[in-house]
């Protein structure tokens, strides 16, 4: 009688704990799915930690996407974002042509480091393709978040191609992707599983890391800050360029010098007033003041790793939402999306 009574209070607690994992998945999906199509379409693993697992088969649209005109709908050309304008000087002589150029220049960098691939070489397909992001921009007027600007192409860089994915607010590039394109080669699953079991394991051993990147994107966020100055360096810092290479090093698992944060990015948040503890030198904390910051940094968020049908979307989500994308079979991290609530 024992032995049953234990059987049943085991499954009924299973089954509390996929009810609520199931149901934070699902409210949250609601809100970053396009037209509420949800991830209750999808299968779950279960977990014991704060990250949720979800798949879906279909080609799913998120936000911005999810405006991108369709054929036969309205679209704008011809014109673009200005997202680099307060780096110019509005007086001068060819402004346009200019910020056009200043921010083809700043997309080929994020480009460049996605496809590990060098800056010159972006610059040169775009040259040789005579093709132009800016000029290539499709603008959508939409009643809740006004003018969203879309580009995609298919680049081939250093005998690979890559496909290109940005979105683009007036002020903000609100998504970018890019990512080795694969179309019709068959998926490797054995391959793909073991570049997802490394994203599983980064996101375990480095939440201190990632609550960092996540409060750094949403300063990106909200105070549209592409670009900083370096004035002790004199240089301008692509401010979402050293976001992908922060990345880069978490996913590696490389130590910073100070704490967790690479020096640009380190520059950026100090000169915007953000003190984090976290900042301070390691070796300057005694072992009782490093266990006291790790419990005052635990994250407020939850981890959602949703596989898309040719790479993974991980979910980080709490009161905001950032999505950042995953080429499991190239185990890097291909891309970032901000999503917009109303």
């Amino acid at each position: 009688m024992r032995r049953v009574k234990s059987m049943l209070l085991t499954v009924l607690c299973m089954g509390m704990i996929l009810g609520a994992g199931y149901f934070v998945i699902v409210e949250s999906g609601q809100k970053v799915l396009e037209k509420e199509r949800v991830l209750e379409e999808s299968s779950y693993e279960d977990t014991s930690s704060n990250i949720f697992y979800g798949k879906i088969e279909e080609n799913i649209e998120l936000f911005p996407w999810s405006y991108y005109p369709e054929e036969g709908e309205e679209r704008i050309l011809g014109e673009y974002p200005r997202f680099q304008e307060a780096v110019l000087g509005w007086e001068a002589k060819g402004f346009e042509e200019e910020l056009k150029a200043v921010q083809e220049w700043y997309l080929y960098q994020l480009i460049a480091c996605e496809s590990n691939t060098r800056l010159e070489e972006v610059g040169k397909w775009y040259r040789e393709s005579q093709k132009s992001i800016m000029d290539s921009m499709v603008m959508v007027d939409t009643p809740q978040f006004g003018s969203i600007y879309f580009y995609q192409d298919i680049l081939e860089l250093e005998k690979k191609q890559y496909q290109v994915r940005i979105a683009c607010n007036e002020w903000n590039i609100i998504s970018f992707a890019c990512m080795e394109y694969r179309n019709g080669q068959k998926q490797n699953r054995d391959v793909w599983e073991e570049g997802k079991q490394k994203l599983v394991s980064v996101l375990e051993r480095a939440e201190e890391k990632m609550t960092g990147y996540f409060d750094y994107m949403m300063f990106l966020r909200y105070q549209s800050i592409e670009y900083f100055a370096d004035e002790a360096e004199g240089e301008y810092i692509n401010a979402y360029l050293e976001g992908f290479h922060w990345l880069e090093q978490i996913l590696d698992n490389k130590e910073y010098e100070l704490s967790y944060m690479p020096k640009k990015v380190q520059i950026i948040m100090k000169e915007l007033g953000y003190a984090a503890e976290s900042t301070i030198e390691a070796n300057a904390l005694s072992d009782k003041e490093k266990e006291s910051i790790m419990e005052d940094s635990q994250p407020g968020y939850s981890y959602q790793i949703v596989e898309l049908k040719d790479m993974i979307l991980l979910l980080m989500q709490g009161q905001e939402t950032l999505g950042v994308y995953y080429d499991p079979i190239a185990q890097r991290f291909c891309g970032y999306n901000f999503f917009y609530e109303y």
